[in-house]
């Protein structure tokens, strides 16, 4: 029997990291030939020139595909999808997968999306059902489930989401979030060896923070919000990691007002990328995690540590309780790192906190359920129908 041909996306850092193991697993298999298609931040300098992480992973297989606009004002974006439709579109004559595999809300995943779409090929979508209700993420997520035919839920919080939206349930496995199996595979740098990459010494207390601008928001609502952000920070003698946001709408006001920040100040720092093993590292011996990251929902929670999630933009996902919401005020974010820095009584209890998002098997598990889907007809995937009866036991549940 032949193999079957799965393109594979991703077009950011965060993403990558995510789809690292189930990459690996996909390419060792008898079953799968599997192509890595790598676009958007992945192939830009201001964004790390994250390929060179690919490719120290020595994955196989990559297709290039630059198609991001140097610009994230909105006209920009809508473009760079545009370019990438039409130079993907190209791919699918060359290569004719069988599967499409897709992680996440991210609208670069348009492209993929609507180019199987049109080709008719079945798209496996991984992390649907999540509500992020303060950005136009939660639009492209829950779009991308009506486009795909396999869904891969990190939790059964998010499967029942899916099964609710019409999603018949044989089409929904719960494999868990493949992030944690990072945590469990990569082995992390220690205090000293970051200390001798990026000359950080986690020593001392340490804030990792990570602030993606809130897409449904203007421009001067953003400007405001960083700023109380860093006000905040401000009022402790801590040093401070701060990464880059993703390229969307306002992420270079973000990156302006934390780069102004910075200047003059002595034990903060600024890095385009830090690489998935870097990050993680670093995450390990923080004090706290703060922003509006997913990494501070879904990672942090397994080392035991408190993130503060700040606003909306994570509005409506599913929280460990390592995790403190707070407003974008001042006072409230203040408030928030009060309690992570120096709440004794809340830091003891995380210590037992235990992460909702799987086990870490996340790989394991989608290769198994790959290959029990790659049994049925194709006419049985692309057929689909609007099912509203949430039927929990014909779930593919797997941990």
């Amino acid at each position: 029997m032949r193999k079957k041909n799965i393109f594979i996306f991703t077009a950011t850092r965060a993403e990558y990291g995510l789809l690292r193991w189930i990459i690996k697993k996909l390419q060792n298999t008898a079953e799968f030939n599997a192509y890595v298609i790598v676009g958007g931040t992945h192939l830009s300098k201001d964004y790390g020139d994250t390929l060179d992480e690919i490719l120290a992973d020595n994955i196989r297989n990559i297709i290039e595909l630059p198609f991001l606009n140097a610009s994230t004002k909105p006209n920009a974006l809508v473009s760079s999808i545009g370019n990438g439709l039409i130079q993907i579109s190209q791919l699918f004559s060359i290569y004719k997968p069988d599967f499409s595999f897709i992680l996440g809300d991210r609208y670069e995943l348009f492209i993929i999306a609507i180019a199987s779409l049109m080709n008719r090929v079945p798209i496996f979508h991984l992390h649907g059902g999540e509500i992020t209700a303060g950005v136009i993420d939660e639009q492209v997520r829950h779009a991308l489930t009506k486009i795909s035919h396999i869904h891969m839920a990190s939790t059964e919080f998010y499967a029942e989401n899916i099964s609710k939206m019409g999603e018949e349930d044989w089409r929904i496995y719960v494999i868990g979030a493949p992030s944690l199996e990072n945590i469990k595979k990569l082995k992390l740098y220690t205090k000293e060896d970051i200390k001798k990459i990026i000359n950080v010494d986690l020593n001392k207390p340490t804030i990792l923070c990570t602030y993606h601008p809130v897409t449904l928001k203007d421009e001067q609502k953003v400007i405001y919000e960083v700023k109380n952000l860093l006000d905040a920070l401000m009022k402790y003698e801590i040093q401070i990691i701060f990464t880059r946001p993703n390229a969307e709408v306002g992420s270079d006001v973000v990156v302006k007002l934390i780069k102004e920040f910075i200047m003059g100040r002595k034990n903060i720092w600024f890095y385009d990328s830090l690489g998935t093993k870097l990050y993680l590292s670093i995450m390990k011996y923080v004090k706290a995690v703060v922003g509006n990251s997913s990494s501070g929902i879904i990672e942090a929670p397994s080392f035991h540590i408190p993130s503060i999630n700040i606003g909306d933009r994570q509005e409506g996902r599913y929280k460990p309780k390592s995790v403190i919401d707070v407003k974008n005020s001042l006072e409230e974010i203040s408030k928030g790192l009060e309690r992570a820095l120096f709440d004794k009584i809340f830091l003891e209890n995380i210590k037992s906190c235990k992460n909702p998002y799987g086990d870490g098997n996340a790989s394991e598990y989608i290769l198994e359920a790959m290959k029990a889907i790659s049994k049925y007809s194709k006419r049985k995937l692309l057929k689909k129908k609007l099912d509203f009866e949430v039927k929990k036991n014909e779930w593919h549940k797997y941990f």
